[in-house]
């Protein structure tokens, strides 16, 4: 949260707390009832997932990152390292979020969708636009689409999010 207030408009920290609002009810409901031994065969599954989706981001060319529903970025493919400038050892295993490689109307606009699409089945992808920030803080306006994957819970666990430069 500190991210958060640091970078922000009153305004738009409004936005964001309004669009976790809406999920978190569901959250909270579908996660009391698991055990903790619950908890590790979820983790066991998202990392089994990892594993897969490594191997099928090596065989895309398209910029790739699959984070944690809290943003926790888990997986970068060599293509988004090309197309930001970030090095995947700075943006996986180091709690990065992917939210802090957004400008800030991005994060705005990502964490809406977000909250929109986590618990609906009707939806198989959500395109948008967005505005990544190299490390420099130079922007990289794209295009991308993200993708929602559940656990056996029901629980949104692993976002899948590919990009695309506008040139």
């Amino acid at each position: 949260m500190k991210h958060i207030s640091r970078r922000f408009e009153k305004n738009d920290i409004l936005r964001i707390v309004r669009a976790l609002a809406i999920v978190r009810p569901s959250f909270i409901a579908l996660q009391m009832p698991m055990t903790e031994e619950d908890e590790v065969f979820v983790e066991k599954c998202f990392q089994r997932s990892l594993i897969e989706l490594d191997k099928l981001v090596s065989f895309s060319g398209t910029p790739t990152v699959a984070w944690r529903r809290t943003g926790e970025i888990c997986l970068v493919g060599p293509e988004f390292c090309m197309l930001t400038g970030w090095e995947k050892e700075e943006l996986v295993g180091r709690r990065k979020y992917i939210y802090e490689l957004f400008e800030n109307q991005s994060v705005v606009e990502y964490w809406e969708n977000f909250a929109n699409h986590a618990f609906e089945n009707t939806t198989q992808s959500v395109y948008s636009h967005c505005v990544l920030l190299k490390p420099s803080g130079a922007p990289v306006p794209c295009t991308f689409c993200f993708s929602i994957r559940r656990d056996i819970m029901d629980l949104p666990s692993l976002v899948i999010g590919q990009w695309l430069p506008l040139l």
